[in-house]
């Protein structure tokens, strides 16, 4: 049977940056507390399943309260097929939830020849070219959904603070101030060299399968968004020659549980009030611009 969703103003999206790890599980922090797991939701493009009600105590919060928050597994996608729909259905679930601060887990790959694997990426903006696919605005006249801004510089410089003191060497944190084009193309299959080569050139500085589609759809909701996103593969595995793997050995083992730990720190210390302009980016349109026909 599927479950009521719960009213909650935060969620966490996982994604590669915490597969082989039971977040918030795996973490062992006090004052980190299931409430409920293995939850499933109806909606209108079928069930979405694999989510949990998580509870952070009060100590652990940015105003001293406890806090709740809601997160899936690995984007919503299914277990056993391909759909891209997926992030239609998780966007509707927490839209129905009433959050209004969204943190996505993942990891990419490289664009920018300065990056390197192991590198902890915000992004600045947003690089997609088949923006709303999977739109779950209920009519085309009815809002406007800006693209300025796409990334909560509040909740993104957060991030970086927090990155700064938690992210292991050899790899480096780069913020909001690095203005990073975050580039979509839909999974799985990891982009081509000529792909790859093609996006660095249209101004992205990394690339994954899912940051783009939860950016645009956080603010179709109204909600702020921001990634947690480090880097499997750097620009030049691309080009290597086909018996290499693009992805980096190692680099995802050791790394998840920093990001897995990232999220829950980010999640806890944004603060219980938008200091943003994030809510208004998804704004109503006139009704005469349907009325009148």
């Amino acid at each position: 049977m599927a479950a009521s969703i719960a009213d909650v103003s935060f969620a966490v999206v996982c994604g590669s940056a915490n597969w082989g790890f039971r977040f918030p599980e795996d973490l062992e922090r006090d004052g980190v507390t299931v409430i409920q797991r293995d939850l499933a939701f109806d909606t209108p493009w079928g069930e979405t399943r694999e989510w949990k009600l998580v509870e952070l105590a009060s100590h652990l919060t940015s105003d001293g309260r406890t806090r709740r928050f809601l997160t899936v597994f690995s984007h919503g996608w299914p277990l056993d097929r391909i759909d891209h729909g997926a992030h239609r259905r998780i966007f509707w679930v927490l839209k129905q939830a009433g959050v209004s601060r969204v943190l996505a887990c993942s990891t990419a790959g490289g664009l920018n020849r300065g990056l390197w694997e192991g590198d902890l990426v915000v992004a600045s903006d947003i690089l997609e070219l088949t923006a709303s696919q999977y739109s779950i605005e209920v009519e085309r006249y009815s809002f406007d959904a800006s693209g300025k801004q796409l990334v909560c510089p509040v909740c993104a410089d957060l991030t970086a603070r927090l990155a700064e003191i938690l992210w292991p060497g050899p790899g480096r944190v780069y913020g909001p101030a690095s203005r990073l084009v975050a580039g979509h193309s839909w999974g799985p299959r990891l982009q081509s060299p000529a792909e790859a080569a093609a996006y660095r050139l249209l101004g992205a500085d990394f690339i994954n399968h899912s940051l783009a589609p939860e950016a645009t759809l956080a603010r179709e909701i109204g909600a702020c968004f921001v990634n947690v996103t480090f880097l499997t593969a750097a620009f030049n595995n691309y080009f290597a020659p086909p018996d290499q793997a693009v992805l980096g050995p190692g680099v995802l083992e050791r790394l998840v549980p920093y990001a897995s730990d990232l999220a829950l720190k980010v999640i806890a210390a944004i603060p219980a009030e938008r200091r943003c302009l994030c809510a208004g980016l998804h704004s109503p349109k006139p009704p005469e611009r349907k009325d009148r026909r």
